[in-house]
């Protein structure tokens, strides 16, 4: 229905074209991005006329905070990657590192698969915190990506590892919750309702690595500046994965041997704080789907992810 009205406004506008050509620019505009939904949809999420039943609007944590805005850079090729918690992003840091340092990097015996954020040997070379200052480095011929995540997945990656994991020994963490779900998802939808709403803006641990996706990146404005892969679940996900990103990297002329070894590192590789596929993982997903409560309250968080990103809710819900 959408490619029809497309169609009918470019005839309205009496466009003169070949029905081929005008069909394409039907399916360009309504395919703006692989990754994410139609501009229509986007435009009508950022004016409040998107239809988001059976929840109501007012319900939904809101959509394009912009909150958090951090940036990995290789200027050598015109190349950043925005990076969003809880996808990749201590792989993605170590990556940059060897496209950027890969003599110092292989000297040092570090492996892409193997390096800790705490013990990362860039620390925070060519590392931004700021879009237009990413921009002004990079210029006008760049390559800009990001890499999003399926917001469930992405939540219960966030729990295990910070909540269950590093919970073991900092008690703190995840606001004293010890582990419960309940209490750490109402906890963290109370502190987004008030960060979407510009009561609370500094710096929080937990909303910095639970934020929704939508709030990262500068996304309001320039969501249509990245290409967006997804991060595939699975067994072969990841080697899906590798050969997106290797198509970007060869893009951005980034030289083929170290194209290889970045392939073979992710395909091979296991990053030490994984959670994909552990008993943690496994349990925390029961905990989630089969608490109807629960789950619907980390679809309203995330709601927005879903649509913007084309993700698939996960149940209908009765509300």
């Amino acid at each position: 229905m959408e490619q029809q009205n497309l169609l009918q406004s470019l005839k309205t506008l009496h466009i003169q074209a070949p029905r081929v050509f005008i069909v394409a620019c039907a399916v360009c505009l309504y395919y703006w991005h692989s990754g994410t939904g139609t501009i229509q949809t986007v435009e009508q999420i950022k004016n409040g006329t998107y239809d988001t039943g059976p929840f109501n609007r007012s319900d939904l944590i809101a959509p394009f905070i912009r909150y958090r805005e951090t940036f990995q850079v290789a200027p050598a090729y015109n190349l950043s990657s925005c990076q969003i918690e809880k996808v990749m992003t201590t792989i993605s840091n170590a990556v940059f590192c060897y496209i950027t340092n890969a003599s110092e990097f292989v000297a040092n015996s570090r492996r892409i698969s193997t390096e800790k954020y705490s013990t990362r040997l860039c620390l925070n070379q060519n590392f931004y915190e700021n879009f237009t200052a990413v921009q002004e480095l990079l210029g006008t011929s760049k390559t800009e990506y990001t890499i999003v995540r399926d917001p469930v997945s992405r939540f219960l990656s966030g729990f295990v590892n910070k909540c269950i994991g590093e919970g073991s020994y900092c008690k703190e963490r995840c606001f004293a919750c010890d582990g419960d779900m309940s209490c750490f998802v109402e906890r963290l939808h109370d502190l987004m309702m008030l960060a979407q709403t510009g009561e609370f803006t500094k710096f929080h641990y937990e909303l910095a690595h639970f934020s929704p996706q939508t709030w990262y990146c500068n996304f309001k404005e320039h969501l249509y500046n990245y290409k967006i892969l997804r991060y595939k679940e699975g067994k072969h996900g990841i080697p899906k994965l590798s050969h997106e990103l290797d198509a970007i990297y060869k893009a951005a002329h980034v030289p083929e041997e170290i194209r290889q070894e970045i392939h073979k590192e992710l395909c091979f590789g296991k990053t030490y704080h994984t959670t994909s596929g552990t008993a943690e993982m496994k349990k925390a997903h029961a905990i989630l789907m089969n608490n109807k409560t629960l789950l619907n309250t980390v679809i309203r968080m995330y709601y927005y992810d879903f649509i913007v990103f084309n993700f698939t809710l996960p149940v209908p819900v009765s509300l």
